[in-house]
């Protein structure tokens, strides 16, 4: 099936987890804000401690789109669970935002995993798109640089979310899915993101 549109990039290019970032997000839904709310928030009060009130802006939009379609119960655990938590829960929103995320898990990292290797190959990203330029035309739509940065934002990614060890060394390490993770996932009808999270798909 080819696809042509930016649905499968979705925010990829938005940053990478961003935890810190994301915790004060999180608590700032949990309240439910109003349009005057978050921008008093996020600009007057600059909550997420940004350089400018565009990257305050920036960063803010990008992260409330991945939080927006977990439920209450992950957003607690987001604000107030333990930083594994909160980095497994947000890449797992990523996955749901950036579907080119889990494609890149299960045809990549995991692969790697399952054949005993050590790390990722530095040209790994570079391979996998073009691999898939044929089945995403809309990769084209994106500069050389645009497309650099993606893969640069999903390895420090899995390697904030553990999966690697250090963005530049890229050795894989032993993870496992958090308990509360799964359920999230249960609840929100995306079982099937389980096995590829656990390194089995």
């Amino acid at each position: 099936m080819i696809h042509n549109d930016k649905s499968w990039i979705g925010d990829l290019l938005g940053g990478s987890l961003m935890g810190r970032e994301s915790r004060i997000i999180a608590e700032l839904l949990l309240n439910d804000p109003d349009e005057a709310m978050w921008q008093a928030q996020i600009i007057d009060e600059n909550i997420l401690q940004a350089s400018s009130a565009k990257t305050a802006s920036r960063y803010a939009r990008t992260l409330k789109l991945r939080l927006m379609p977990l439920d209450k119960q992950a957003l607690e655990l987001i604000a107030n669970g333990s930083e594994s938590e909160r980095l497994q829960l947000l890449l797992t929103a990523l996955m749901l935002q950036s579907p080119v995320v889990t494609d890149f898990i299960a045809t990549v990292l995991n692969p790697a995993r399952q054949e005993f290797k050590d790390k990722l190959p530095g040209n790994c990203w570079d391979s996998f798109v073009e691999e898939n330029q044929r089945q995403h035309p809309e990769l084209a739509h994106f500069s050389d640089s645009s497309i650099q940065k993606m893969g640069s934002n999903l390895i420090k990614s899995l390697a904030e979310a553990g999966y690697l060890d250090t963005p530049r060394r890229r050795h894989l390490q032993t993870i496992f899915l958090l308990p509360e993770v799964a359920a999230t996932l249960n609840r929100l009808g995306k079982a099937d993101l389980i096995p590829v999270l656990e390194g089995r798909a």
